[in-house]
């Protein structure tokens, strides 16, 4: 019997990095899968529709309005989902304040709970409601890791039959790509020649920004290596205290700041770096990670929160806090133990394999049949 499913996409067409991107390629996934339950897709954002892509029959597209997130969660989500009356509702990112069905809501990250610290107050609040409205209404808790599992049941003594881990995915747009091609890529479009480390992120308090640029400084000041540190992301509220760094350490010639770079070029941005450099303060998942070892990148992250499961021994785990510890995992992998670029290159592409969009989307709608 076909269902109607509803799925609410707060992210898609915002540009907001990895919840549109887990938005974005869970529903192309769903498509070749399911072409016989009805879906609408109710798009928070006007570039919703056109940045999913998906046109199949059983596809439908709703634009909410205003694109206001908290006034369309509090009027038109509600409006449309009493209209429209689907029998499973899925939350991608948000919860909806009111739903006339139970629904599945998907937990991205914890640390709204855990480092609250991490948030400007007026952000942390909203968070933290929004969170815990889901955690006492949603139907099922999808959770991209095990570590938001461990966290939620913890803490809200969520029942195992409410809470389920479906990890994310890297696009199949990241594969190894020859160094002579994406070197010739970052040149030409960059003007970037030579060799180079990747951070991937916005530029925010939680991304550890500031100390990574302190541990990129000690590696060049001990090592003299003719690396750079590329930067890709958007800068927030909380970029100051990074600039900072760059600024009292006269790292202008060191680090290049590419701002938000277009999705399409990221595997060619991955491809051509020595290695990615992810030493987060905290992750729901950690979506970098996986992009990274699919392109045969090796890769430097966290050994807390999520990031250390979704790693396994396919990367250098480091402490975040210590930049002792960043800098001489950086040294280790460019300078002492070359060897390591091979060794992490190859455990980190047959790591990749257990991370799929289609995966990704099976499971999921097994979840909204059990709903």
């Amino acid at each position: 019997m076909s269902r109607r499913i509803g799925i609410f996409s707060g992210s898609a067409g915002s540009s907001s990095g990895g919840p549109e991107r887990y938005e974005t390629e869970l529903i192309r996934a769903m498509a070749p899968l399911d072409q016989s339950n009805e879906y609408l897709v109710y798009c928070l954002f006007r570039d919703g529709p056109e940045r999913i892509g998906v046109r199949q029959d059983n596809f439908r597209y709703l634009s909410l309005s205003p694109q206001i997130r908290p006034l369309s969660m509090a009027t038109s989500l509600p409006l449309a989902l009493w209209r429209t009356r689907p029998d499973v509702v899925h939350a991608t990112f948000l919860p909806p304040l009111v739903s006339p069905r139970r629904y599945a809501f998907t937990l991205v990250c914890s640390s709204m709970f855990e480092h609250p610290e991490l948030f400007p107050p007026a952000i942390r609040l909203r968070l933290q409601f929004l969170m815990g409205l889901a955690m006492r209404k949603a139907g099922v808790i999808i959770c991209i890791s095990e570590h938001i599992q461990h966290v939620i049941r913890a803490r809200f003594g969520i029942s195992e039959d409410r809470s389920t881990v479906i990890p994310l995915a890297a696009s199949e747009a990241f594969r190894p790509i020859p160094k002579a091609e994406s070197s010739e890529f970052v040149r030409t479009r960059y003007g970037i020649d030579g060799p180079y480390l990747l951070f991937s992120g916005r530029w925010e308090r939680r991304k550890n920004v500031a100390r990574i640029l302190e541990a990129f400084h000690r590696f060049k000041q001990e090592t003299h290596a003719p690396h750079r540190l590329v930067l890709t992301g958007e800068r927030t509220w909380a970029s100051q205290e990074a600039e900072a760094v760059i600024q009292k350490n006269r790292m202008q010639d060191e680090i290049i700041d590419l701002g938000k770079s277009p999705v399409a070029e990221l595997p060619w941005l991955y491809a051509g770096a020595e290695a990615l450099v992810f030493c987060s303060l905290w992750e729901g998942f950690g979506l970098p990670i996986v992009e990274a070892m699919r392109a045969g990148t090796p890769v430097i992250t966290s050994n807390n929160s999520s990031m250390a499961e979704i790693a396994g021994d396919a990367a250098l785990l480091v402490d975040p806090l210590s930049i002792d510890d960043i800098a001489e995992a950086i040294t280790r992998i460019t300078v002492t133990e070359r060897t390591l670029l091979d060794t992490l290159r190859e455990r980190g592409l047959q790591r990749s394999l257990n991370y799929s969009w289609e995966r990704t989307a099976r499971e999921t709608l097994a979840v909204y049949e059990r709903l």
